[in-house]
């Protein structure tokens, strides 16, 4: 019996698990200390052991090179591609996580925040919150799927051992960048929006009532209808998350040609 080992796929299948290896590293969840980096390493061999047959066909005759020098090259375009596509996936959490800092901040949570082993930093309670939540929507709405497409897309349109413009792609996600603070406050608006108007109520009612301790009555007050506010607006928070999961498609087909 004898076996024969095809170098050349091997070489394309190592390019793409390094590439998938990048993404399922900064992936929401999978970022997590609690997973062991073994599921991470299997999930991205199985996914380029899936795709390099098919990638192998499409690429130009001769492109392929076992020279160091090239391998080299390969292996750092293709951490430089996985990134960016986990970066782009991680706009829209960034933005959860920014939006509940400030609903946080507005609440007067900002002193009580907590110590996450996950990722071995203080995080605000809400903005957790928020970020679990955009979790579950994201596999819910089938956001998942658009992924995954997106790195069989990432295949055709940057494939491995051929040139492309990854800057291109660091360019788009700098431009992207700047969604991140606009929709953390469109999604802590309502919070912000009430309990500005409770603030503005505090003032008149010190000046009418100047006896009264607004240091003492105010937190309290504050607090509850912060929190009140944060649990009628989830239907809210619900609808801006979901239809920015949905543009996620046209974000990653954008990143995708700002690479070619």
């Amino acid at each position: 019996m004898q076996f024969e080992i095809d170098i050349t796929l091997l070489a394309i299948t190592a390019a793409l698990a390094v590439r998938f290896g990048v993404l399922a590293a900064t992936l929401p969840v999978l970022d997590m200390r609690s997973v062991p980096p073994l599921w991470r390493v299997a999930l991205a061999f199985s996914f380029a052991a899936a795709l390099a047959p098919g990638i192998a066909k499409t690429l130009p005759a001769g492109s392929v090179s076992l020279a160091w020098p090239v391998l080299v090259m390969e292996c750092v375009r293709s951490l430089v591609v996985g990134a960016l596509l986990g970066f782009t996936i991680n706009l829209v959490f960034t933005a959860v996580r920014y939006a509940g800092s400030i609903v946080g901040m507005q609440i007067g949570f900002a002193i009580v925040n907590s110590y996450d082993p996950m990722s071995n930093s203080q995080v605000s309670v809400i903005s957790q919150l928020y970020y679990l939540l955009a979790v579950l929507l994201f596999f819910a709405t089938g956001a998942h799927q658009i992924l995954v497409g997106a790195m069989f897309q990432s295949c055709i349109a940057v494939p491995p051992f051929v040139s492309g413009d990854p800057l291109g792609g660091a360019w788009y996600l700098m431009r992207e960048f700047g969604t991140v603070f606009s929709l953390g406050l469109k999604i802590a608006a309502p919070v912000v929006i009430v309990l500005l108007l409770v603030s503005a109520s505090m003032g008149v009612i010190v000046k009418t009532v100047p006896q009264l301790n607004v240091l003492v009555v105010g937190f309290p007050i504050k607090i509850g209808v912060g929190l009140i506010t944060v649990g009628l607006s989830l239907v809210y928070f619900r609808q801006v998350t979901t239809v920015v999961m949905s543009g996620m498609q046209y974000q990653l087909s954008e990143l995708l040609m700002a690479m070619k």
